[in-house]
């Protein structure tokens, strides 16, 4: 259980809203991220998050699970299927400033895994 912690975090850390405003909406793109403690090489395909993820999980692994990618109206609804039984569904709030805010939903099957609400700018992982 405590790997998909870990994992929900980052998922949300890689959510990258873009358009002009808030008021435009956002594309996001989410990553499910599988950590674990055994040694092995890095997933090629996450090098551009290596770092961060290293420096903020004890962990020494990581491999890429799942990923998809949804757009959602300011005010709207949206869904990623991320693979093996994972969805996030979005939810977008009323909120000033370029970002956007968004109600987070992390289902593994019928099991909730996290609720968040994140603020993610524009161009920002």
């Amino acid at each position: 259980m405590l790997k998909y912690i870990f994992c929900a975090l980052l998922i949300a850390a890689v959510m990258l809203p873009t358009g002009a405003t808030a008021a435009d909406g956002a594309s996001v793109h989410a990553l499910l991220i599988s950590a674990s403690n055994r040694k092995g090489p890095a997933d090629p395909k996450l090098a551009e998050y290596e770092a961060t993820l290293r420096r903020n999980l004890p962990l020494d692994t990581f491999r890429l699970a799942g990923e998809g990618s949804a757009r959602i109206a300011a005010g709207g609804q949206s869904s990623i299927s991320l693979g093996q039984g994972h969805r996030l569904d979005l939810q977008s709030e009323p909120g000033g400033g370029p970002g956007i805010r968004l109600k987070v939903q992390w289902s593994s099957g019928k099991k909730v895994v996290m609720n968040t609400s994140l603020t993610l700018q524009p161009g920002v992982p």
